[in-house]
This record gives structure tokens, sequence and C-alpha cells, in this order.
């Protein structure tokens, strides 16, 4: 039984928490095409599920052909991270994500909130459509809701962002990140 130690570790690493690279939830949707120029962005993230608040941090670093978002909680530790580069998808889950929160929604969410339209236009697979107007934009697969930003105003970097996934009942809100964050 020389194998049995090794086979203790990996139980024992597979248990404590710790998730390696993962394919996206079954059912959710696809993450949008790379944002398409270089872009360093930081939002603080409130995540409301039901009478609980999550405070965190989102950190997207863009290129055109890349997309690598990071999301940590208050005390900088990882919840989530995604990689998206040459249509190779690598999403990795912390338990310190909300479990009513799909780690792929919460990307998608994120890109709905503030990818350039077209971009996202470009990702949509059928059934999906995605209005926008200066208020907002609505996401529909077949005609039901599943996401909708308001923009509440003409500078949305500028204030706080409310996203509301429909399909999981939860409310995200970006707001800018403080200076110096």
């Amino acid at each position: 039984m020389p194998h049995r130690p090794l086979f203790l570790i990996a139980l024992l690493v597979s248990l404590s928490g710790c998730q390696l690279w993962a394919p996206p939830d079954e059912g959710s949707r696809l993450p949008a095409p790379p944002f398409g120029e270089y872009r360093e962005i930081q939002r603080g993230l409130e995540m409301r599920v039901g009478d609980d608040i999550h405070a965190a941090r989102a950190r997207f670093s863009l290129t055109p052909d890349s997309t690598h978002i990071v999301i940590t909680n208050e005390r900088d530790e990882l919840m989530v991270e995604m990689r998206y580069q040459q249509k190779r998808l690598q999403v990795r889950r912390t338990p310190r994500l909300p479990p009513a929160i799909s780690a792929d929604d919460l990307i998608a969410d994120l890109q709905l909130a503030l990818w350039p339209l077209e971009r996202l236009r470009a990702g949509l697979t059928p059934g999906w459509t995605l209005a926008a107007d200066d208020e907002g934009r609505i996401l529909r697969f077949n005609g039901a809701t599943e996401s909708r930003v308001d923009y509440q105003g003409d500078e949305p970097s500028s204030r706080p962002l409310p996203v509301y996934n429909a399909r999981r009942d939860y409310l995200l809100i970006l707001s800018p990140a403080a200076p110096g964050a």
C-alpha cells in the first residue's frame, strides 16, 4: 500500500476548502469576450443575499486578448478568480464566496455592468438577448430576465452601480474604489 499516504494527503487537501481551477457551473452564462483594450479597474463590491451583506473588492486586469478578475473579501482573502485567455476559461472559487452566489454568474454580472456593449453582444449565444439604453442594461434568456444593471445617472463609473441577478435573487453594488485602494 505505498500509495495510501498520497491518497490521504490528496483527500485532506480536497476537504480543506482549497479549490482547483474548475469549469463553469452547470447552466451558467459564459463570460463575455475580452474587454478589447488595456485597462486596470478596481471597484468596491457589496453582495447582498437575503439579509446578508458581504463586502468585497473586485480587481480587473484587462488586455485586448485576455481578462483576469480577482474578487477578495475585506481581509484581502480570495473569493473568486477568473482568467480568460485564448478562449480558455479558468475559474477558481473558494469557500469565502457565499454559497448562494455562482462564481460564473458573479463574473458575468460584473462584465454586464462594466464591459462595452458591443463586446457583450458579440458573446451572446442563441436564446440570449441584451437590451440597453442610457438607464441600464437587461440581459434575458428566452425572454426571462436574468440580470439587470441600473446606471442611475450620466457617469456610472463615479457612483454606486446596482446589478440585480434575477435568477439567483441577489444584488451586487459596485462602488468606485477608494483612493489608494
